[in-house]
């Protein structure tokens, strides 16, 4: 317990320094929304260039759905294109800058809405290596530079936890609706079979009296 509460406090001390010391900002993004039937819907991110961008996505409500997913880049290069996927997680190393567009894909389906839930995380590079480069013959502040980066990296970390722990609660979500349409399904069959089991009972009874008619 004690140990927890200790990772927990470093944790986000680590965070409140990042903030404050970083040389490196990013970029964290989710959004929740419903893709109507039959339409292709996109949304456009302004990226800097030689920048890092992940990029996960998860259909949720009933199983079995999927969309179609294209990430096109500031030159119009299709940098991702999914076929009719659930669930994906995707990751550029080093950017254009530019306007990234991001469409999702529904026009397969002409019945069923799709409720999306996606995350963006960014986080700019730029300025690191030439900070080194120059601190170079001052041992001081490359050890500042240093722990800098490793602040940078512990906030990414904690960045990532962050949306893992919104996947996980997306992840519930999806379940719990999956066991109420079971227990629809279950609680129809039984009431079915139930109606089923009488109505071969009371015909069962009629044969009977109609083998042996009252003298």
């Amino acid at each position: 317990m004690a140990r927890a509460c200790w990772l927990a406090l470093a944790a986000c001390l680590a965070a409140n320094l990042a903030r404050v010391l970083s040389s490196v900002p990013t970029q964290n993004m989710e959004f929740t929304y419903l893709l109507p039937a039959g339409s292709r819907e996109c949304f456009f991110q302004s990226v800097e260039k030689d920048s890092r961008l992940e990029f996960e996505y998860q259909v949720i409500g009933q199983p079995n759905l999927d969309v179609g997913f294209v990430m096109i880049s500031p030159s119009g290069d299709r940098e991702i294109d999914d076929k009719r996927k659930s669930h994906a997680i995707h990751k550029l190393e080093r950017t254009h800058q530019g306007d990234y567009q991001m469409c999702f894909d529904n026009t397969f389906s002409k019945v069923k809405a799709k409720t999306l839930f996606f995350t963006l995380l960014i986080s700019s590079a730029n300025g690191t290596a030439g900070d080194e480069r120059k601190a170079s013959n001052d041992t001081l502040e490359v050890k500042l530079q240093d722990f800098k980066s490793r602040l940078d990296a512990l906030h990414m970390l904690i960045q990532r936890g962050r949306v893992i722990q919104l996947m996980l609660r997306t992840f519930d979500t999806r379940d719990q609706q999956r066991q109420d349409n079971n227990l629809w399904r279950v609680s129809f069959w039984s009431f079915f079979s139930m109606v089923l089991v009488l109505v071969v009972a009371v015909s069962q009874v009629r044969v009977l009296e109609s083998l042996f008619p009252e003298s």
